[in-house]
């Protein structure tokens, strides 16, 4: 069983054109159901005043490519939580009885 104290470890990469505004653009990807934690890290971009807003969708592989997936699971986004260290902690929920695929994007502002 997952325990809060572990988050799951998701690296964020860059989004090509991601600049929006002044803001940066991120996508990270994973497994999981239920509540969880997502750690990732983006030393120099964020700290604890940084403005971090993300959301979560399911994903699936279509010719290759990882693309956005409207499934039958309910996704949500409960905490955003940015750090001096760079670290981002995000909460999200997973309404499923089992892991799942999928993508938190992040705008850093």
């Amino acid at each position: 069983m997952y325990s809060y104290n572990q988050p799951k470890k998701i690296h964020f990469m860059p989004v090509e054109n991601s600049e929006y505004r002044g803001g940066n653009a991120f996508i990270g990807s994973g497994r999981a159901h239920a509540t969880f934690d997502a750690h990732g890290s983006l030393p120099g971009v964020v700290n604890s005043s940084s403005k971090v807003f993300a959301s979560i969708t399911e994903i699936k592989i279509v010719d290759g490519q990882v693309v956005p997936w409207l499934g039958a699971a309910n996704m949500w986004t409960l905490n955003v939580v940015p750090f001096d260290n760079g670290d981002i902690y995000i909460r999200s929920y997973i309404q499923w009885s089992e892991d799942l695929d999928f993508q938190i994007s992040i705008v850093v502002f």
